[in-house]
């Protein structure tokens, strides 16, 4: 199975993300952690996301890692993105990672876990 990791910065504004650094955060990701590969978007949960992910969820044998705001409010947020792709929001192929509230490197430390979790 393949991951992708999708991370949504909330267009850099929201203030729940105020202590991330997104450049190195992805840079990180990239050189340290096991993926096929990462993708940055301003909004994930706006028209452009969804219509980004209908093309992009598409492809099988993967499984998405979203880093964002909490789970329930991802379940929320990215459902038509994932229902216009026809992929289903369930633990075979979404796997929702809260990054709100956290720095940098609690971030990282979330989308490792959920990398090595998939791993099992």
């Amino acid at each position: 199975m393949k991951k992708a990791i999708l991370v949504c910065t909330c267009s850099f504004a929201c203030p729940s993300m105020k202590d991330l650094n997104f450049a190195e955060l992805a840079e990180r990701v990239r050189l340290e952690l096991p993926h096929d590969y990462m993708l940055l978007h301003p909004r994930l949960c706006e028209a452009n996301g969804e219509a980004m992910m209908e093309d992009l969820l598409k492809k099988d044998g993967v499984v998405y890692i979203t880093a964002a705001c909490k789970p329930e409010k991802q379940a929320k947020l990215l459902r038509d993105g994932f229902q216009k792709a026809g992929v289903p929001m369930d633990n075979l192929r979404f796997k929702p990672v809260s990054i709100q509230f956290k720095n940098t490197e609690q971030a990282f430390e979330e989308i490792k876990k959920a990398l090595e979790e998939l791993g099992r």
